[in-house]
This record gives C-alpha cells, structure tokens and sequence, in this order.
C-alpha cells in the first residue's frame, strides 16, 4: 500500500494489561519455515499475523513464519517472484500492474473488502460528498495521482475544477489551512488526526463509485502448482484467519503486540494503534466475510474491482484472483 511518513509519537500510552508478550518456538514444524512479505512496516496492520505467531497458531498448523518488514521501498512482488518470501502482501493495483507486465502472480485472498482510501477534511471545511471537492484544493502524492484521477472520473468531476496540487504524507498543511483536504486512509491517518485533536470527516472512496480490494496476499503460480509449497501456503492461512479472526475480537491485542513485540521501536502510540485495528474492522468483515470467511473474494467484488482499476487505466483478468487456497483452508467453514 501506499504510506505515509511515520510520525513519532510519545510512548506514554494508557498501561494495557499483560497480554502476550512473546513466543517460543520449539523445533521447526514439519512444514519448514515461510517468510512472509509484509505490505509496510510493523504497525497495526499485521496484527492478524503477529496474533497468529505469538499465540503459535502458525506452528499449530505446522509451519514457521518469518514476518519481514516493508517500507516505502520495498514492493512485495519481486521478493515473492524472487523466492525470498513465499507469500506477499500489497495492493491490487500494484500487483495487476505487475501481471500485467508478466509477472506470473496469483491474489489469493484479500485483507481489506473495503479500500481505506479517503479524502480526508477538517469538519469544518464541509466536504460531506464528491462534489464539495468543486473549487477545493487538494494534495495528492504523485503515487495516488492514477487513483485520483479515476475516483474523479467515477464522480463526474472535471479535474480542472479542482485544485490538485502535490502533497507529502503530512498532516500539517491540512491542519494549517493550506489544504483543504488530502488523500490518506480511514483507518491511520484520520486515527492519528483525531488522537492530535483534530476534527476530520473523511469521504471513504470505495463509498463512492470507487470499491477495491486492498492489502491483498499473493503467491507465485508455480507455488499454486507446487504441492509441498502449495501446503505451506494454506498453512500460513489457516493461521492468519485464525490470527485475524481473533484481531478482530480484540482490538486491545493486536495495539499491545505491534507496540510492545513486533513493532516495538517505530514509535507507535498504543491507543492510536488499538483504535486502528478497530478501525480495520470496519473493513474487513462484511456480509460477504460472515458468508464465506475472512479474505474471501466474491465474483462481484472481482468484478467490481476489475472495472474499478479499468478507469484507473489498469488491466487485470478474473483470473488474477483465485479462491482456491481458501477453500482448502476452510474446508466447507467459515471460521477456523
């Protein structure tokens, strides 16, 4: 996904009761050990998988997981087409544009149902639909330029009457008045607006003609097609559903493991990061995850995201998603 710029906050967050605070691997499980290609540095937004470590829900399922950080500058489709991780997480358009390009890539589930791409706004300013957007200025970052485009495109919305202009991943142009809005996310950028104070409103694009999976896991088409690699691969997501479902139920949880464990030293607030991952459920469960399971893609959610990247200028085929890992991981359930 696209990032911001990490912005240090003090530690002095409200005590949180002793969760886990650690895990101890015995010996290596039959499987062998995976690395998994993290979509962005350790922060709230693996808390499924560090949930599916600490409490061993991955080597109960008979693997071993190294969690690699991401960044800015790591983009998880070459370390996967690479080898040096199994699995990868990052965003669709991303990952089509690489298939696109020849990469021999797979989706095989998704994190997010709903993007958290937003507009984001001061209260004040009164952006509570698209066309408020008239006569605004905007700060864009060059890599949501393409997205941008095509959400004003959907909304009708003649960029000329917009005044977009280039924007870094900072809050305080916003703040200032200088902006009246920018482009960040439901669930991190307006969770820290609001924990400085700010009162901000956001327009969730996917609300607005514009739905896209997002933070999505990816595999090579031979790993599909491998059959040691292809059961390491439903055993990492057998533990990540099982680690998200219960990131799900507790909040409190996932904050207390990326601050104090695994993302311990990226100065991260607790209760900003706990109210993240609430925020993130708004995004992950849906009818169609109570229906199917978490990650599920539905062949109208494909649909909806293939003719939503299509306006972004991008190509992608059905086949670039598939559900069969899934299904195997599942068995015929919705939960693990």
């Amino acid at each position: 996904m696209d990032r911001r710029t990490f912005i240090k906050v003090s530690a002095a967050a409200l005590a949180a009761p002793a969760l886990v605070t650690s895990r101890a691997l015995a010996d290596t499980p039959k499987l062998g050990k995976i690395a998994y290609q993290l979509g962005w540095v350790k922060n709230f937004q693996f808390a499924g998988e560090y949930i599916a470590d600490a409490n061993k829900y991955f080597e109960q399922e008979g693997i071993a997981v190294d969690l690699l950080a991401g960044g800015p500058s790591v983009s998880a489709e070459p370390i996967v087409i690479s080898g040096k991780a199994l699995v990868g997480q990052n965003s669709t358009d991303n990952t089509a544009n690489a298939v696109a390009k020849g990469a021999p890539l797979k989706i095989i589930g998704t994190n997010y149902q709903k993007s958290p791409s937003s507009i984001i706004s001061l209260t004040k300013t009164g952006l509570k639909a698209p066309k408020d957007l008239l006569g605004k200025t905007v700060g864009i970052q060059a890599n949501n330029q393409v997205v941008w485009n095509a959400f004003l495109k959907i909304n009708g919305i003649d960029p000329a009457s917009v005044n977009t202009v280039p924007a870094q991943h900072d809050f305080t142009p916003l703040v200032s008045g200088e902006l009246d809005a920018f482009f960040g996310f439901s669930n991190d950028d307006v969770v820290q607006l609001r924990q400085k104070g700010q009162d901000v409103s956001y327009l969730l694009m996917a609300d607005y003609g514009y739905p896209m999976f997002n933070c999505n896991y990816l595999v090579t088409e031979e790993t599909l097609k491998d059959k040691a690699k292809r059961a390491q691969v439903v055993a990492f997501m057998r533990g990540a559903i099982r680690g998200w479902q219960e990131a799900v139920k507790n909040p409190a949880l996932s904050a207390q493991l990326t601050v104090d464990v695994y993302g311990k030293g990226n100065g991260l607030d607790r209760a900003a990061q706990e109210k993240s991952a609430a925020a993130t459920n708004e995004l992950m469960v849906t009818a169609d995850t109570e229906k199917h399971g978490l990650f599920w893609m539905t062949d109208k959610s494909v649909d909806e995201t293939i003719a939503t990247l299509a306006t972004a200028g991008i190509v992608a085929r059905k086949d670039l998603f598939t559900n069969e890992i899934l299904e195997e991981a599942f068995q015929g359930k919705t939960t693990l």
